[in-house]
């Protein structure tokens, strides 16, 4: 598992035990992102180890890296898409002083993992190659 699922888990956990969680559809819809999140990132894990890189040949390394790329992208465009989701709730609803230690280890937990895929995944995180099937 990579540090940057881990930090999404512990972020979806924060969110579970945050009051309202089951009510604001805000923080439902964050929630689901995150999960979204996690699984893509957990699928790129098992595709990364569905190969022997030193054995396969340069066309399905290719494909194979294409795939991982375009994952890498998705998990962080949900991860993006949920910290807006959660930069709304905070705008219309404010944080009760209680519950701003809970908000902090969310956001924490937010901010890591966006810094996790971005080193690990570096620029293949940031864009997404669109795929034209051209018919010659």
């Amino acid at each position: 598992m990579y540090a940057s699922t881990a930090a999404i888990k512990a972020a979806v956990e924060k969110l579970k035990m945050f009051p309202g969680n089951r009510e604001n559809q805000l923080l439902i819809q964050a929630r689901s992102e995150l999960t979204i999140a996690a699984n893509i990132l957990e699928n790129r894990w098992g595709i990364w180890n569905s190969i022997f890189w030193k054995t396969s040949n340069a066309a399905t390394k290719r494909t194979v890296r294409a795939k991982l790329e375009g994952l890498a992208f998705d998990a962080l465009t949900s991860v993006i898409n949920a910290g807006k989701l959660l930069n709304r709730y905070v705008d219309e609803l404010s944080i009760a002083d209680e519950n701003s230690y809970l908000w902090c280890e969310i956001i924490r937990c937010l901010h890591n993992a966006v810094r996790w895929i971005s080193e690990t995944y570096g620029c293949t995180s940031s864009c997404k190659q669109l795929k034209l099937p051209l018919a010659i």
